[in-house]
């Protein structure tokens, strides 16, 4: 095979007798393929850029939709404006910055305070006392006051009357400041350190034992909700819930109350301090019926008896005031009407002929059934 070693050199003097020329392509380096890529987009008229294709540079997404806290506050309620009262509150003592637990008592006439270690002396020739609050947000506190009064307490049954001071505070419940003689009573034996009477209540505030701790505005719940964006000063940081009354009947500190058989009706004390209510029954006595217990006592309204016969629904211990002994009793089912409240009432049996009432209506019944004003009486609407 024959070789043509000479044969590019001929190729180049052949170029150059012709004019041609004959040049080797460089290889591309990168930079000049980025060249090549644009010079294409520019004249290629198919070609598009990726904004063009709908492939926009990635941005933070604005969002539709935000968080916000609220806060659900219980805003406290008026009837005729009259602040609502739960059966239990807190008490502020004013004049000394001391919050106390208080119970709203329809029937007490008069507020009382638990005291302890009670001293009388007279300083400047009048007579004063000098006590402890054993009970208080500060602890045991003790004060000394002048003497405002001096009563005597008959309780049905004994034949000793206790005697108890009186001394004049500032009490405050909700945004009700009343100042009042305060009758000074060992309470240990009793929850609540503070009772609040009708002397507080009258005129200014309605209970509702339904319900506690409600005079003042406090928060419920914390929520989290999603609004839009644009929104979010719109939207309340607080919302408020007002203490819900309705559907409840509106009774005065004194009402009627009918039991079928008697054709008048039985003059009664709304009391919202007493658990349970009770009724004024004579000649009680006890009889076995199909191996269960009964009683069979005697009713007297106005002159007219009427004896009853009723299955024992269970015994209890009333506790009494100014240390006396507990009492105990049995209580029996009776239906009433009360206004437009028809019910089958729990009442205990005892001998009410000391009390000017001969039936008290206490808490059972009236939880989440009525408020009670004790500025009125004889206001329950008659059932048609």
């Amino acid at each position: 095979m024959t070789r043509f070693p000479a044969l590019p050199a001929v190729i180049l003097m052949i170029s150059a007798l012709t004019g041609c020329q004959v040049l080797q392509q460089p290889a591309q380096t990168k930079d000049s393929q980025k060249t090549s890529k644009t010079e294409t987009a520019a004249t290629d008229p198919e070609h598009k850029t990726e904004e063009e294709q709908g492939n926009k540079p990635s941005k933070p997404p604005f969002p539709d939709t935000i968080s916000v806290k609220q806060q659900l506050v219980q805003t406290p309620a008026r009837v005729g404006g009259k602040l609502v009262l739960g059966f239990a509150e807190i008490g502020t003592l004013t004049e000394y910055g001391l919050e106390m637990n208080a119970k709203i008592d329809t029937g007490a006439g008069r507020s009382s305070i638990d005291a302890r270690n009670i001293k009388n002396f007279e300083r400047d020739g009048k007579k004063w006392v000098r006590f402890d609050l054993p009970r208080t947000s500060k602890g045991n506190v003790s004060l000394e006051l002048p003497v405002k009064d001096t009563i005597q307490i008959k309780v049905p049954g004994e034949e000793k009357s206790q005697t108890r001071y009186v001394v004049n505070m500032n009490i405050k419940v909700g945004d009700i400041t009343q100042n009042l003689d305060v009758s000074l009573n060992d309470r240990a034996r009793f929850e609540f350190p503070l009772l609040i009477g009708r002397d507080f209540l009258k005129d200014m505030a309605i209970a509702n034992v339904g319900k506690k701790y409600i005079a003042n505005e406090k928060v419920l719940d914390t929520v989290t909700v999603k609004v839009p964006a644009d929104d979010k000063l719109r939207v309340k940081k607080q919302i408020d819930r007002p203490v819900d009354v309705s559907g409840l009947a509106l009774l005065g500190e004194l009402e009627q109350v009918h039991i079928k058989g008697f054709k008048n009706a039985f003059k009664a004390r709304i009391d919202t301090g007493a658990k349970t209510s009770s009724i004024n029954a004579t000649d009680i006595k006890y009889f076995t019926k199909n191996g269960e217990k009964w009683v069979r006592f005697k009713v007297v309204n106005d002159g007219k008896s009427q004896t009853f016969e009723r299955k024992v629904h269970r015994e209890v211990s009333i506790k009494r005031h100014g240390g006396l002994a507990n009492q105990d009793r049995v209580t029996v089912f009776i239906p009433i009407t009360l206004g437009q409240i028809s019910k089958n009432v729990e009442f205990t049996l005892t001998n009410r002929t000391g009390f000017e009432y001969p039936i008290l209506i206490g808490e059972r019944l009236l939880s989440n059934t009525a408020l009670v004003d004790v500025a009125r009486q004889n206001i329950a609407e008659t059932k048609k």
